[in-house]
């Protein structure tokens, strides 16, 4: 039990969770989306974003093991953005298939400040913001 009295994952509001729903997983759907989508850049980052069939968002990534080359990085950049989305997604416009594309490493002190400042940049250009 949390000291504040919450249980687990409880503890956030349904619309918080990031549910395996969201996840883009299956590699014909990030094909899809790489061939049709529009892609927005924001220097090293890449947001890409098709319009899909269902009413929710699916969230993808896509980091490169050549281009970050820690694991330990990688999964720090991915959680990053999987935050910022999760607890940004009520502004976001549903029924979009996005992938993030990281092309090379962040710097040492990349933070979720950092991360959502981003994703709702990209988010803005690509015109699935609220």
């Amino acid at each position: 039990m949390i000291p504040d009295g919450r249980k687990g994952p409880q503890a956030e509001p349904a619309g918080e969770r990031f549910s395996k729903q969201e996840r883009l997983i299956k590699t014909k759907d990030f094909r899809k989306v790489y061939k049709d989508g529009r892609s927005y850049r924001a220097g090293f980052i890449i947001l890409r974003s098709l319009p899909n069939a269902a009413s929710t968002n699916r969230l993808g990534f896509s980091i490169s093991a050549k281009s970050i080359k820690r694991a330990f990085r990688r999964n720090r950049i991915k959680r990053l953005f999987r935050e910022a989305y999760r607890k940004n997604k009520n502004i976001i416009k549903t029924g979009f298939d996005i992938v993030i594309v990281v092309r090379r490493d962040v710097k040492e002190n990349f933070s979720y400040v950092e991360a959502r400042r981003i994703l709702l940049d990209l988010s803005k250009q690509a015109g699935i913001l609220l």
